[in-house]
């Protein structure tokens, strides 16, 4: 406490100097804290824009299926699982798919495409897919009775290639799980931008009963594509999902290299469906580390030059002290406190700082629309939305502060070892 007492003294002396170190502390520790919860903020983002739309956070599929998509790996609904999984803990919603690859066109233009089966309703509370529709609208819950076409609503890269707008008709054609060929009459009813631009390019989606009917699937599906209420921890659900369904969280290998079981069910993370977006996050996390070491380091420097310009100023007020009985050891901590108490304190009105810019933009977002020409934008082949919303956790909050105590004591015991070796004489009488 005496320690700390002279140490805020000694600070006060030259009060411009000492006022200007604590400021450059105080922003850095707020930038830190900023640049952290944005971090997060967009690191989430990036998980939401990859697997919101495609593939949910956690899905369920037969192993066999997991392993090798086709039309025959499918799995019964059964009335009550929906029920079941919406009640496991973390997860917000869950939506039945279909899965198949075809072919659809007209009579000039055609192209392989990716054939969605979704049950309408629960597909937009899964999923934001009808918030990107551009035109028309998205699928009803009923289909309408043969012999009307069936609705189909397109991506924009299906509709731009096949160019076809609302209230054309198209045909599609693909394999059945029983090895028939399903063929229809489509209408289309909606174009949707997901902002992936894989997908824009290939899905195509029908109502789930009219692709059950077409595949041969009745009242199995190939998938569930659950959203989870936090997206980093979904191999946390992923594994109550699994102890809900009986299900496994890995593809078993099959008997003699042979594809895997056909009737055991998988429950799978994005991490485990995506890992180049997993390690992207990791990746980024780490390279954080460059910019903690440039931050910290501007700090140090300052932190350094006020306590070594300090103690230059009062190397014989030193000696006077180390004359009259004062210990080294004691000298050591004194000058080591000066040090201590400029960090904690620069690093607690820096937090202050910080969480003040951080929790507005993680209430408000930080608009980045100004830099792009549309509302949302594309980055690696994943979409933004056009606001990011920055994150404020405990971690985000104290790290900084804890960091630049750590900072602010290393850098503080050059001064305080050059201090405490003086010799009192000598430095009294200005020959050091």
């Amino acid at each position: 406490m005496i320690s700390a007492k002279i140490g805020f003294r000694n600070l006060a002396r030259n009060r411009w100097r000492s006022s200007l170190t604590l400021a450059g502390i105080a922003i850095s520790v707020a930038f830190m804290v900023w640049i952290l919860g944005f971090m997060e903020g967009w690191l989430v983002e990036m998980v939401r824009g990859a697997t919101a739309v495609e593939t949910g956070q956690v899905q369920v599929h037969t192993a066999a299926f997991a392993e090798s998509p086709r039309a025959d790996r499918s799995f019964t609904l059964e009335p009550s699982m929906l029920q079941d999984l919406r009640a496991v803990d973390g997860v917000e919603s869950v939506a039945p798919r279909i899965r198949l690859f075809g072919l659809i066109g007209h009579e000039e233009k055609s192209q392989v495409a990716q054939i969605m089966g979704v049950d309408p309703i629960l597909e937009t509370t899964t999923t934001p897919i009808a918030d990107g529709l551009e035109s028309g609208r998205w699928l009803t819950d009923d289909p309408p009775p043969y012999p009307a076409p069936r609705e189909v609503v397109l991506g924009t890269g299906v509709a731009r290639q096949l160019r076809v707008g609302i209230g054309d008709e198209l045909v599609i054609f693909f394999e059945a799980a029983d090895g028939s060929l399903g063929n229809d009459l489509l209408v289309v009813v909606g174009i949707v931008r997901t902002g992936s631009s894989a997908v824009d390019r290939s899905a195509v989606y029908m109502n789930l009963a009219d692709t059950q009917y077409l595949a041969a699937l009745d009242g199995e599906i190939h998938e569930l594509t659950i959203r989870t209420r936090n997206f980093i921890r979904a191999e946390e659900t992923r594994d109550a999902v699994a102890a809900s369904l009986g299900a496994g969280t890995d593809i078993p290998d099959g008997p003699d290299g042979e594809d895997p079981p056909n009737d055991v069910l998988v429950t799978r993370a994005w991490q485990q469906i995506m890992p180049s977006i997993d390690q992207m996050l990791s990746l980024s996390r780490q390279s954080y580390f460059v910019t903690y070491l440039l931050i910290y380091l501007v700090a140090a420097v300052g932190i350094l030059n006020t306590q070594r310009m300090s103690a230059l100023e009062r190397r014989r007020e030193f000696g006077v002290l180390m004359a009259i009985g004062m210990r080294p050891r004691r000298m050591f901590r004194m000058i080591l406190t000066e040090s201590m108490v400029m960090g904690t304190v620069g690093g607690i009105l820096g937090t202050i700082l910080g969480v003040a810019v951080t929790w507005y933009h993680s209430v408000r977002g930080l608009d980045l629309s100004l830099f792009t020409d549309e509302g949302g934008f594309t980055w690696m082949g994943v979409a933004f939305s056009g606001r990011i919303y920055a994150i404020l956790n405990t971690e985000v909050v104290l790290q900084p502060v804890l960091v630049m105590m750590v900072v602010a004591f290393l850098v503080g015991l050059w001064p305080a070892l050059k201090s405490a070796r003086i010799e009192p004489a000598p430095t009294i009488a200005g020959r050091t």
